[in-house]
């Protein structure tokens, strides 16, 4: 499986290496949202939004509920799809 790393900027400036397993843009939401996860363990799924800039990229707590619901069912997805080609 194709490894696709991103480098992100922490809220506290540090520098964070995240193994992205997709990225949805939401035209309903008006927002790209991240689901990755972090050195190398695939056991924690995480998701956020995505912000990029002209030299970076950073990521944004998913607060509101109607976001988190959608991600959460996105997830789900990209979980299926990973066990799909575990086999």
């Amino acid at each position: 499986m194709e490894e696709n790393i991103l480098n992100v900027t922490a809220e506290d400036g540090s520098t964070i290496s995240v193994r992205v397993l997709d990225i949805i843009d939401s035209a309903k939401f008006n927002k790209s949202f991240i689901i990755y996860t972090v050195n190398g363990d695939d056991s924690n799924i995480f998701a956020s939004i995505l912000n990029e800039s002209e030299s970076s990229y950073s990521l944004d707590l998913i607060s509101d509920e109607e976001e988190i619901n959608y991600i959460n069912q996105e997830i789900d997805r990209v979980v299926e799809e990973m066990k799909s080609e575990e086999n």
